[in-house]
């Protein structure tokens, strides 16, 4: 929802953006820590990843 909230999207959208990315691949991956992050932590990764392609 946070997702959704800061970039102006539906929660779908959202969702579709978060599987899609690589933060949403690497979540699965404990050896990349992002269990351990807060959800403002993964949230500003995803944008830093769009904003980057």
């Amino acid at each position: 929802m946070q997702l959704s909230e800061e970039l102006h999207v539906s929660s779908k959208r959202a969702m579709l953006i978060f599987y899609n990315s690589t933060v949403g691949q690497q979540l699965h991956d404990p050896s990349y820590g992002y269990q351990l992050m807060s959800d403002t932590y993964i949230v500003n990764d995803i944008k830093a990843e769009f904003a980057n392609k």
